[in-house]
């Protein structure tokens, strides 16, 4: 088997060197796998993505954020009939807010809060993620080079926090955070924000692209039947990053090989996949966050989400964002189907649907390990899909 990777979203460090949130209106991180079983899939691939190119591209590259322009709609259209399957591709999404969430509460609450109530921390994850950026922002300054004055000073900064999206009798971290100071514990939490979002080198510090590689080669793993350690797996280069990623892949016995995007072709259907998909999923959450979402403007590209997510299948993609995004695409990929009525693409009908896929979500992190339930994800919604 051969994997060729790229990734889209910025990449790097979460903070910038003003230890703000780097990622703007980039929230979300795609890191796609173009996936190689045979030499004749390969050949048959590489095939349909060169008549794809001789098409519609005027460059030797075609960078998949170009697709959304305007006269390069029909070319969009075309990828995702004729190149987009699902048997080809494997997608990682990451929500980075909801990254950083995760790794507040699982320094805090600890493994076993997470494994004992796997629905109630996975929920309190999204809304956690929901917060500003300030809070984390916060949180990833004073934990990069944790001491006990730094902790004290996140402990008193969470404890007085005015949360937006957590109802304070249920606000199981300011609870948790209380409690260790109430033991005169709170020193004894210094190594757990070192162990989290750290690596050997110490230059960096929660680069979520780490995250996005250890968790696609899991997923395909766990799909595929493989070893990972003898995949083949080539990456496009990441200046500054690639040396890092290599040590801390060695660790697990894992080879990734960084090649030039220009010099292979399925590295550029890799940067296409995670363009397109990171472009649609941003696109999702922003028609709900500005309540555009049924907008004419926006008709075309949610439909757009919808084919996407219809050709890949959701068992393919590995969602880490909150509870409320993901079942905000599963609702785009049902009412933006070109058989759903268009007069249906209302809050009336949307409300039932949203609620429907956020109990299906919950369900299947209570039956799941995390790393394994968007795996099956989509025998779930083959065979319950169809309700309002």
């Amino acid at each position: 088997m051969r994997l060729f990777l790229d990734e889209a979203g910025n990449t790097g460090g979460i903070l910038d060197k003003n230890e703000k949130l780097n990622y703007g209106t980039q929230r979300h991180f795609c890191l796609a796998a173009v996936v190689i079983d045979d030499s004749q899939g390969e050949q048959l691939l590489r095939q349909k993505y060169a008549a794809f190119k001789s098409r519609f591209a005027t460059e030797k590259e075609l960078k998949g954020n170009s697709l959304f322009a305007k006269e390069n709609n029909d070319a969009l259209e075309y990828f995702l009939d004729n190149i987009l399957n699902n048997v080809h591709f494997s997608i990682c999404l990451y929500d980075k807010k909801f990254y950083l969430a995760s790794l507040l509460l699982f320094a805090i609450l600890g493994e076993q809060a997470r494994e004992e109530n796997p629905v109630e921390y996975y929920s309190l994850v999204s809304d956690l993620s929901q917060e500003k950026d300030e809070l984390f922002a916060t949180f990833c300054r004073l934990t990069k080079r944790a001491t006990e004055t730094s902790v004290h000073e996140l402990f008193e900064y969470l404890k007085t926090y005015s949360y937006q999206h957590i109802p304070p009798a249920g606000n199981g971290l300011v609870w948790a955070v209380s409690e260790i100071q109430k033991r005169g514990i709170e020193k004894t939490f210094v190594k757990d924000f070192l162990k989290f979002g750290s690596y050997s080198n110490r230059k960096f510090a929660n680069l979520i692209n780490l995250n996005a590689l250890s968790e696609l080669l899991e997923v395909i793993e766990i799909e595929r039947n493989c070893d990972t350690r003898k995949i083949d797996i080539v990456h496009d280069n990441i200046s500054g990053i690639d040396e890092m990623l290599k040590q801390e892949l060695k660790h697990f016995d894992v080879t990734v090989k960084f090649a030039d995007s220009k010099a292979e072709e399925l590295i550029q259907l890799a940067d296409n996949v995670a363009s397109i998909f990171c472009k649609l999923i941003n696109t999702i959450v922003r028609c709900w966050d500005t309540k555009t979402e049924w907008s004419p403007e926006n008709e075309w590209i949610l439909t757009q989400s919808a084919r996407f997510l219809k050709k890949i299948g959701t068992k393919n993609i590995k969602f880490t964002v909150p509870i409320q995004s993901w079942a905000l695409a599963l609702c785009v990929m049902d009412m933006f189907d070109p058989k759903f009525p268009k007069e249906m693409r209302k809050n009336l009908y949307f409300n039932p649907r949203y609620m429907y896929w956020s109990q299906a979500i919950v369900q299947n992190i209570a039956q799941l390990d995390f790393s394994k339930h968007a795996a099956c994800f989509d025998e779930l919604y083959s065979n319950e899909s169809g309700q309002v």
